[in-house]
């Protein structure tokens, strides 16, 4: 009969699509599209149920069209479970692996410089020619709330010397901030910042990254120390600040265990170093940078016990960045005596550079810098005038510096600062 030859044909289709989307399921394991929508299935028995209408004139066969209606059924239900599986099979594909519980990004900084004296005279000992690693440094950083995030840095070059200062291990930072307030409109935002981290002293010392320093080494100023171990810039200490700006006014202020002297221990004192810094960024000039920054110790001296110190720093800068040029200038004066006497310390220092591209990758740089041991004593300063030249094969990514460094010492300066001198400086840097 012709509906019982159709319904065999129906039904022999549907049995072949179940089959061809049942077998790769099966044989693999896995659900692949379907591709007989349960729309197609409705046409099937919308079109069964024609056929049955369409049998008034001829004979028929109610048992086959029974059988016809269960087969439909029984694929309806074997469609829904199929696409259940491949639905539950594509949101364990799409669900991303977890190879950390927060999102962390590493970055780094690896410095080799290499020093040629090529004239020296003096009371101090001879300067070697040397290779040194200067940088080998590794940060870890990551986000754990809209507010909160840390960060942790580490100096793999760093090794300690015979007076096994704590200073001089590995460690350099640590911090977590929290993010207090933000107002986009206005342009202002407000942290509080506890860990170990850069004193806020200067803009040379913890404002530019010694990734982007134009000179191979920074001023004299923040790498000269005082008789306790302390600096007067570019030193860490732990403790906490606050950070912020409003607008085109900056500020950091902080409290910490001393002025760089107690970096990786603990304070031997109650009494705590307080540093702050204030900066204005006019919109009016572009590039343009001004500030203040000053801090005040009366702590602990580590070097004598209950011994302790006053220490007072008074720093002002300048810098601008347009373009192809740099300009950029600071003074420092700082003074530090034990309160039941001893050591005194009453330092002057002033630096200015000017820097200028040539080119993309070729920049320029002029430096004179002195730093006065003691100030308002006729003797005892030292200064460098320094001619550089920048390579960059990538930006501050990968360059290559050579800077000619024409040192002036003098016989009233701390040993080790006393000798004239002539070297060439070089720096070759990778960070990413």
């Amino acid at each position: 009969m012709k509906h019982k030859r159709e319904s065999r044909l129906i039904a022999g289709g549907l049995l072949g699509v179940v089959a061809a989307i049942a077998a790769p399921a099966i044989a693999d394991e896995a659900v692949l599209p379907v591709a007989v929508e349960k729309s197609e299935v409705k046409v099937v028995e919308a079109a069964a149920s024609s056929e049955e209408q369409a049998q008034v004139t001829t004979v028929a066969a109610p048992n086959e069209t029974e059988e016809l209606r269960a087969l439909v059924k029984q694929l309806t239900e074997r469609l829904d479970k199929l696409e259940g599986e491949q639905k539950k099979t594509a949101a364990a594909v799409a669900k991303p692996s977890v190879s950390s519980k927060l999102p962390i990004t590493i970055s780094g900084l690896f410095q080799l410089h290499g020093t040629a004296t090529t004239s020296e005279s003096g009371p101090d000992s001879r300067t070697s020619d040397t290779f040194r690693i200067r940088r080998g440094e590794l940060k870890i950083s990551g986000n754990i709330t809209p507010r909160i995030s840390a960060y942790a840095q580490l100096d793999l070059a760093k090794v300690q010397d015979s007076n096994d200062r704590a200073a001089d291990t590995i460690l350099q930072e640590i911090v977590l901030s929290y993010l207090l307030n933000q107002n986009k409109e206005r342009g202002s935002s407000h942290y509080i910042d506890v860990g170990q981290f850069k004193l806020p002293i200067g803009y040379e010392g913890d404002q530019v990254s010694s990734s982007a320093l134009q000179t191979i080494e920074r001023a004299l100023m923040f790498g000269s120390r005082d008789p306790w171990r302390g600096g007067y810039g570019d030193k860490r200490e732990t403790g906490a600040r606050v950070r912020g700006n409003f607008g085109q006014i900056e500020y950091q202020l902080g409290v910490f265990n001393g002025m760089g002297e107690r970096q990786n221990t603990t304070s031997v004192s109650d009494n705590k170093a307080v540093v702050g810094r204030l900066a204005f960024r006019p919109k009016s000039i572009e590039g343009l940078l001004v500030g203040v920054s000053a801090a005040k110790g009366n702590n602990g001296n580590p070097t004598s016990g209950a011994a302790r110190l006053n220490r007072d720093v008074l720093n002002a800068f300048i810098a601008y960045q347009r373009e192809k040029l740099t300009l950029q200038a600071e003074y420092l004066k700082g003074d530090g005596v034990q309160i039941d006497g001893g050591n005194l310390r009453d330092v002057r220092s002033y630096y200015g550079s000017v820097g200028y591209k040539f080119t993309k990758k070729l920049e320029g740089v002029v430096r004179y810098d002195v730093f006065d041991f003691t100030r308002g004593v006729s003797g005892g300063d030292i200064s460098e005038a320094t001619l550089g030249l920048n390579y960059y094969i990538k930006g501050n990514n990968a360059k290559i510096q050579a800077n000619l460094v024409k040192r002036s010492g003098d016989d009233f300066a701390p040993s080790g600062s006393r000798n004239d001198s002539t070297q060439l400086r070089t720096n070759f840097q990778v960070a990413f």
